[in-house]
């Protein structure tokens, strides 16, 4: 079957649907668990539990279709990214817990610059979600990657293990709090940090010990433990990052370890009316004496405008 990437997205998105409409309509559970079934009907074998003779006949008949074309890694990561929003919906779960694909292509652009003469690189993303971050910047690489993950939801623990394994990116995650330990030593620590304060009663932390509660500087300052010497950190923060309670410690903190070395802003249509803007955060695991970090505002998404954007970011990691 001959047919182009957006055709080959849409299908791939129609057949897994049906599958899952199919469940949903015969065993009457959410279209989130229909999502997870299907996608481990596929991996490992079809589960005839509780369904009809029916429903089972119909979903056989759309595996086959389904397992008869050849996906690529990205074709399938965009059409799984469909299929979670429309479970996203369905549960009234909020859809930022998927990274723009945008913000993930600029930071795959990143990861490529810096290491454009390895051929393997470790990168762990220490706020997994569905894994739609990682799965985008590991597929537009040009060398191999080692996937690690951190999270805590147990419906997106499965979404991700079913993403990994549907694109056949081995990837490691850990089932636990983003603050909790890994002993894994990592090229590149990703995220897309949320923006909240950690109200609990102790926390092993620096920061927290000094006053510091809001999540990620304390999110940063746990996974530095992780990076390599020489390695760094790619977090997309919210515009207001720096101006967040007890700063002025965080900003300390990060002197003694670390160099925050570039900014990019993003436009504002980025983000729903209302939202604070995002950026991305660029750091290294070392300390440079008298730099100061480079901000690159990106004003549009317009295609001529993002080709010079392009361009100015590789010069940007060059410079790093």
């Amino acid at each position: 079957m001959n047919l182009i990437r957006n055709e080959k997205i849409d299908l791939f998105f129609e057949l897994f649907d049906s599958a899952c409409m199919a469940l949903y309509e015969d065993i009457n559970i959410d279209y989130l668990e229909a999502l997870i079934r299907v996608g481990n009907d596929l991996i490992f074998e079809v589960d005839d539990s509780r369904i009809s003779e029916e429903t089972y006949n119909k979903i056989f008949s759309i595996y086959n279709d389904l397992v008869n074309v050849s996906f690529t890694n990205e074709e399938i990561r965009l059409a799984l990214e469909l299929l979670i929003v429309k479970a996203f919906k369905h549960k009234n779960m909020p859809l930022d817990l998927m990274t723009p694909d945008t913000i993930s292509y600029f930071i795959s652009i990143i990861i490529e610059e810096k290491n454009i003469n390895k051929k393997k690189i470790s990168i762990l993303d220490t706020l997994l979600g569905t894994s739609n971050l990682l799965q985008a910047i590991s597929n537009n690489l040009s060398f191999e990657s080692e996937l690690i993950g951190i999270e805590k939801d147990e419906n997106l623990v499965k979404i991700s293990q079913i993403s990994s394994n549907l694109q056949g990116n081995e990837m490691k995650i850990y089932y636990q709090n983003a603050l909790n330990d890994i002993n894994d030593s990592v090229d590149i620590v990703i995220g897309d940090l949320n923006k909240c304060s950690y109200e609990v009663d102790e926390c092993d932390s620096y920061l927290f010990n000094q006053g510091v509660k809001y999540f990620p500087y304390l999110l940063i300052e746990k996974r530095l433990k992780n990076i390599v010497d020489d390695g760094c950190f790619i977090f997309i923060i919210d515009n207001d990052f720096f101006g967040a309670e007890n700063n002025h410690i965080f900003k300390e903190f990060i002197r003694n370890n670390a160099t925050l070395v570039a900014l990019i802003v993003f436009p504002q249509t980025i983000v729903c009316n209302g939202q604070v803007g995002k950026s991305i955060l660029i750091g290294k695991k070392a300390i440079l004496d008298d730099y100061h970090m480079s901000i690159l505002n990106v004003e549009t998404f317009e295609k001529e405008y993002i080709r010079g954007i392009m361009q100015k970011i590789k010069q940007l990691v060059k410079d790093i």
